[in-house]
């Protein structure tokens, strides 16, 4: 290993992760040497960084210049990424991405130079954020291989149990008037929130034919024009922006696409739903996921507004756009806990119930495998909706690498099922963090920080209770053994 440009060092290899393409390595150094040292906080977007490396096999070590272009997760590599626009090359692989204080924000990991439809691009290169690298460097300095991901999402704060009705509002009804003047039309909610979640109904102004139009939310609205917004369109479109300190309405979103399920006729009307729990919300739009949304940047907390007019433009005069039901409100924390669930070879689920009764909610635990695969098989997982009479949800992992979401109603058969592959940790004593969202007839499975699933809830959407379970499958069960939980904690969305 290259040193300041002129010392040789031995390197031993403690740990590979293959995934994330890191390596945790050792050195016998002289005294003088000191590392770099990993930045504390996120890197946020547009912050000026550095890349560092020995580009096309320079002698000596290169600095390049760029922004932050976003920081978002990638599930291809299980982790969060920083993407900046400062050159990288062949050489750079490896190398250190610096703020301006010279602590690491990222690991320079690959470029991009050509999309899809074969479009030479620049700009486009890729570092594994430094909390996703703090997050693997324990276990590979013992020299394990890792998998292990980026932390669950969950709300930040976890109050005392119970109801805060002072950080919340509505269901109100009323009119945003159309004057397509500069400004954004909004009526604010003036609860300053962090985590929240938030719902309205919207009827559209006019018909697209008539003119375009837009509404939405804008939420953790702080001062100077500092907010996260997220809109649908005349067009059926959703857009996601986050605006930090800019009165420019016309600004690039740092995410978009297509929403499906909303209804653009005139005369229709558009449920729309907010959650946002920590760096992470969801964005839901008649009772469907429309998108998944990064909010790391931004203010800590601000108010919330429903909105029409984002878009200069989109404004008739004399028109308006009317919505019924705003409300919004703090997740509420049910409690948390943890335990063993011993295993019997009886073909029945064992589970542990939260004190609650709930139809939207999110919950998070740890589990630690039961044994190793040569032991047998195992799995577990949450129940929830579940409304007596075998009739509940199941969202699950197990012992060959699969995440599965069932639905009971009345029998032992599913009546509905659904599985595909998921990143764990398989091993005995190995640990999975599962996190799962619930609302309405839509659903989000995270596991072990990546999001593995969107899960189709509409086949049930009573309230119920919630639980952690295993052996959801006969035969998954070894006499003898416990599966164990930790973490475990769960927030009322209703």
């Amino acid at each position: 290993m290259l040193v300041n440009d002129a010392n040789w060092f031995d390197a031993t290899v403690h740990g590979v992760d293959r995934v994330r393409d890191l390596a945790v390595l050792s050195i016998c150094c002289s005294p003088s040497f000191r590392a770099a040292e990993l930045a504390g906080q996120r890197v946020r977007q547009g912050a000026n960084v550095f890349a560092m490396g020995y580009p096309l096999g320079v002698d000596s070590s290169v600095l390049t210049s760029g922004i932050v272009s976003r920081v978002f997760q990638h599930s291809p590599q299980n982790a969060w990424m920083v993407q900046t626009d400062a050159p990288i090359n062949p050489g750079n692989s490896g190398g250190p991405l610096f703020n301006m204080d010279g602590n690491v924000v990222g690991i320079n990991t690959f470029v991009v130079r050509e999309s899809e439809s074969e479009v030479s691009v620049e700009g486009f290169g890729f570092a594994v954020a430094a909390e996703s690298v703090r997050g693997v460097l324990a276990v590979l300095k013992q020299g394990q291989s890792s998998s292990i991901a980026t932390p669950t999402p969950r709300p930040r704060a976890t109050p005392t149990p119970g109801r805060n009705s002072t950080r919340s509002y509505g269901p109100q009804d009323g009119a945003l008037p159309h004057d397509n003047d500069e400004y954004i039309e909004q009526h604010r909610a003036g609860v300053y929130l962090n985590d929240l979640t938030a719902r309205v109904t919207f009827q559209n102004p006019y018909a697209s034919s008539v003119g375009e139009w837009d509404y939405g939310f804008t939420f953790r609205a702080g001062e100077e024009a500092s907010f996260h917004a997220v809109v649908v369109t005349s067009e059926g479109r959703w857009l996601h922006y986050l605006r930090e300190g800019s009165a420019d309405r016309d600004s690039d979103p740092i995410a978009q696409g297509r929403a499906s399920s909303l209804l653009v006729g005139v005369g229709r009307s558009n449920e729309l739903r907010l959650v946002a729990a920590g760096d992470l919300g969801w964005f839901f739009i008649n009772d469907r996921l429309a998108a998944a949304l990064d909010l790391s940047g931004g203010d800590a907390e601000g108010d919330v507004a429903v909105i029409t007019g984002y878009h200069e433009g989109n404004e008739i005069d004399g028109r308006s756009a009317r919505f019924t039901g705003f409300a919004v409100s703090e997740p509420w924390f049910i409690g948390n806990c943890s335990g063993e669930l011993e295993h019997n070879d009886d073909g029945l689920i064992k589970w542990e119930e939260l004190p609650t009764n709930e139809r939207d909610f999110i919950v998070a635990a740890t589990f630690v495998n039961p044994y190793e695969g040569r032991v047998g098989d195992w799995d577990y997982g949450f129940m929830f909706r579940s409304t007596g009479s075998s009739t509940f949800h199941a969202a699950t992992v197990d012992s060959d690498g699969w995440w599965m979401h069932f639905l009971r109603r009345g029998s032992t058969e599913p009546v509905y099922e659904t599985s595909g592959r998921a990143t764990l940790n398989l091993g005995a004593n190995g640990q999975n963090a599962l996190f799962l969202l619930a609302v309405g007839g839509a659903g989000v499975l995270h596991v072990n920080g990546v999001q593995v699933a969107e899960l189709d809830l509409s086949g049930h959407t009573a309230s119920g209770a919630i639980a952690v379970g295993t052996g959801f499958y006969e035969g998954n069960e070894t006499p003898g053994y416990n599966t164990s939980y930790d973490d475990c904690a769960a927030w009322s969305l209703d």
